[in-house]
């Protein structure tokens, strides 16, 4: 969709602007839109700017245009006020009395397509310049109507507006000039807010922060709130610093993370779509995605599919827009799509999937913000294939190998265990013999049914030293412990043997999210012949 600045450019040429137009406007950037119509009607031939919405009993005309807001008097069309609910009918009925830049908002363009049509022939022939603008947020122009209405948005500023305008609000007394101390911290957390949330939220968070970083903060819980609900939402970090077993997964992103350098666009390199993590319930998949924002060093956006559908697929596009839109306006940034494969069950007969793929589909092959998709699944044939096009890179995620399992171990007994918090590399409270029998206990299990087991051995060490009046000492850990919890469950591989093996058989398609085990856990490998 073109920016609104178009339309001005439209004004100022021999064409001039279209007569009918639908623009995409958050309601707190209506005063500024307003503003930039008010500018531009003056090229036009110092033409008046109406304003029509249910909340006017009658049409009003703009006297001045300000950034917080619009003043305005009842308009002098006919012999009497019209109501605004008869704006549009009494266009129909007068087409060439009206001249100016009619501002319509709350119209359902779609059930108003007859109407429109009518006068949009009616003011091709009229002497008097007259303009519609129907403005909402996230409008739609019908099929039928292509051609005579024109989409334009206002759009999110970007990282380097956002800049500019926090320095403005600082310089002209809105907040103080001190915290901006941490400006990329706080351009960071005011990214994806409209221009007029800028202006307006921003100096009212600040009137309640008692610093930069406390402003910051207030910008992002604002955003989340904001965005919670919509099918996306920010996350918060993960529950381990980090993920074991995973370097080559890594070593990818730290190729992707040099590509946010603008030298790169020198040497006519890309930034990626984004990649599939594929593989087994329960390996990491949703981990390494928050934990890939971390490593790139931007924000991660959470998408859930399933949630972005509205109770009609206008309204289900409506929302995936929304999304789109405030990814790219938060570019650089990871959108990550958790399930994602559980979204397309049956997509081929469903229409409102279909368009909403295909939407998706359209976006990551047009767009050009750094924006990286990650989607986590279990079953990837269940993915259109278009959409795995776009996502060529995946890579897939088995059961950890022994130093794999290793790590994740350590990670998982320093989070409760003191005796476990130094390097895995440093010597262990257990010896190297239990913990080849460790690693032999727990080979069929997934990395959450090794968290899980660690953290269900932990309350039960806390539970014993508080009926021994000990639960304010650290927790020690006994090796029998563990093994004796691991012959308290089945492993999912198997319990569910078939769909894992499914899954686990397809594994040649994609790429191992690491290298081969070198630790000193690593088994010899075996030869089924003599040499």
């Amino acid at each position: 969709m073109p920016p609104l600045e178009q339309w001005g450019e439209l004004a100022a040429s021999p064409v001039g602007p279209p007569l009918m137009s639908v623009v995409d406007c958050q309601p707190l950037d209506r005063p500024l839109l307003v503003q930039h119509l008010t500018r531009w009607a003056t090229v036009l031939g110092k033409l008046p700017v109406y304003l029509v919405n249910p909340g006017y009993d009658q049409v009003q005309q703009v006297t001045e245009a300000l950034p917080l807001g619009v003043k305005t008097i009842p308009a002098p069309w006919g012999e009497s006020p019209i109501a605004s609910m008869q704006a549009l009918p009494w266009l129909v009925a007068h087409p060439f009395t009206v001249q100016g830049i009619v501002v319509i908002e709350g119209l359902d363009v779609e059930a108003h397509r007859y109407p429109l049509q009518n006068l949009f022939e009616h003011l091709r022939l009229s002497e008097h310049p007259c303009y519609l603008v129907f403005v909402g947020e996230q409008p739609t122009v019908p099929v039928g109507l292509h051609g005579m209405v024109q989409a334009f948005e206002m759009g999110y500023p970007n990282s380097s507006q956002v800049r500019e305008v926090l320095g403005d609000l600082a310089s002209q007394g809105q907040f103080d000039p001190a915290f901006l101390d941490p400006l990329d911290a706080l351009v960071r957390a005011a990214q994806g807010l409209s221009w007029g949330e800028l202006h307006s939220v921003v100096p009212r968070e600040a009137a309640l922060s008692t610093s930069g970083t406390d402003l910051a903060q207030r910008l992002l819980a604002y955003k989340v709130a904001k965005l919670r609900g919509r099918g996306l939402e920010f996350i918060g970090e993960p529950d381990v610093p980090e993920a074991a077993g995973l370097d080559l997964l890594n070593a990818r992103l730290e190729h992707i993370t040099a590509l946010l350098d603008p030298a790169a666009a020198q040497h006519n390199l890309q930034f990626p779509n984004g990649m599939v993590l594929w593989g087994l319930p329960g390996t990491g998949k949703s981990l390494s995605a928050k934990l890939a924002a971390k490593t790139l060093g931007v924000p991660l956006l959470s998408a859930d599919w399933n949630g972005l559908r509205g109770a009609t697929p206008t309204d289900s596009l409506a929302n995936l827009r929304f999304l789109l839109d405030t990814a790219e306006a938060m570019a650089p940034c990871v959108l990550y799509f958790d399930d994602f494969d559980k979204g397309f069950a049956g997509w081929d007969t469903d229409i409102t999937a279909k368009q909403c793929a295909q939407k998706l589909l359209t976006w990551m092959q047009e767009h050009t913000a750094p924006v990286l998709t990650l989607a986590t699944v279990n079953r990837l044939g269940m993915l259109p294939v278009e959409l795995q096009r776009r996502l060529p890179e995946v890579f897939f995620f088995d059961l950890p190998h022994d130093g794999a399992r290793y790590d994740l171990f350590y990670l998982h007994l320093a989070k409760y265990f003191p005796a476990f918090r130094h390097s895995p590399s440093e010597p262990s409270p257990f010896t190297d013999e239990q913990w080849r029998d460790l690693l032999t206990a727990y080979r069929l299990c997934i990395p959450d049914e090794i968290g899980n087991a660690v953290r269900r051995v932990a309350e039960a060490c806390f539970y014993q030293q508080h009926q021994d009046g000990l639960s304010g000492h650290p927790l020690e850990l006994r090796f029998d412990h563990l093994l004796a919890q691991r012959e308290a469950f089945t492993p999912a591989l198997v319990r569910e043997e078939g769909a894992m093996l499914e899954i686990r058989n397809q594994a040649t398609y994609a790429k191992p999210v690491s290298s081969p085990d070198t630790s000193r856990f690593a088994r010899p490998k075996q030869t089924l012949f003599g040499d």
